[in-house]
C-alpha cells in the first residue's frame, strides 16, 4: 500500500471516528487534521470539500460492511437465521468495544446532515437501501429454507429490523446503556421474526 493510500485511509478512519461522536455538522476538517498530524494542503489533495470526505467516508464505511456481510452469507455452515444473529452479533461487539463514541454512521448522518446536503442525502439513501436489500437477501434464504413463512413479507421484515436497530442505538447513545443492542438482538429481533414463523408451526 502507498503512502498516499494509507494517508487517505487514515484520515477516513479518524474522520469516521469524529463523525459518530459528533455527527456531521459537529465534525471540522482542523481537528482531524490534528489527531493525524496531517497539513491540509494533503487533506485537500484527496478530497475537494467536506462533503466530498463525507461521502468518501461513507463509501468506506459501507464496504466494510458489505465485505463483512458477504462473508457470513458464505459460511455454509450457518442457517440464513444463524447468519442475521451473527451478523448483528458482530456489530454488538463493535459497538461494545467502541462504546459511547460508537454508532451507526447512517443514522447519525441522517439526524445531522443539514437540508441543504442533497448529495450526502441522495449517497445515503442509497446506502440504506443497498442495506436494506442484504437483510432482504438473508431473509429470502430463510423463507426459501422453511425458517419462516413462505408468505412472509421479507421486505416488510428488513425495514422493521432497521428500524429498530436505529431506535436501539439512539437508545444506547440516550441512556448509555450498552445492554439496550443485546435486548435487541436477543429479543426485539426474534419477536419480529416469530410474526413471520408463526404460521410455518401452525401449518399442518
Amino acid at each position: 500500500m502507498s503512502i498516499q493510500s494509507t494517508t487517505r485511509d487514515m484520515l477516513i478512519s479518524e474522520g469516521l471516528r469524529q463523525m459518530l461522536a459528533h455527527g456531521y455538522e459537529g465534525i471540522g476538517i482542523g481537528p482531524v487534521l490534528s489527531a493525524m498530524n496531517v497539513p491540509k494542503g494533503s487533506f485537500y489533495y484527496f478530497f475537494k470539500s467536506k462533503d466530498d470526505f463525507v461521502l468518501s467516508i461513507l463509501d468506506a464505511y459501507e464496504a466494510r460492511y458489505r465485505t463483512m456481510r458477504e462473508a457470513l452469507l458464505a459460511d455454509p455452515n450457518l442457517t440464513s437465521l444463524q447468519k442475521l444473529d451473527r451478523y448483528f452479533e458482530v456489530i454488538e461487539e463493535e459497538l461494545l468495544d467502541h462504546h459511547p463514541s460508537g454508532g451507526c454512521l447512517y443514522g447519525v448522518l441522517a439526524q445531522t446532515v443539514t437540508a441543504r446536503d442533497a448529495a450526502i442525502r441522495t449517497r445515503l439513501a442509497r446506502s440504506y437501501e443497498t442495506w436494506h436489500a442484504a437483510i432482504v437477501e438473508i431473509l429470502e434464504g430463510a423463507r426459501k429454507a422453511g425458517e419462516i413463512d413462505a408468505t412472509s413479507d421479507t421486505a416488510e421484515l428488513a425495514t422493521d429490523i432497521i428500524d429498530a436497530y436505529e431506535g436501539t442505538l439512539i437508545r444506547m447513545k440516550a441512556t448509555d446503556d450498552p445492554a439496550a443492542f443485546r435486548r435487541f438482538r436477543t429479543r426485539t429481533i426474534p419477536r419480529l421474526l416469530s410474526v413471520a414463523m408463526v404460521q410455518s408451526t401452525a401449518t399442518p
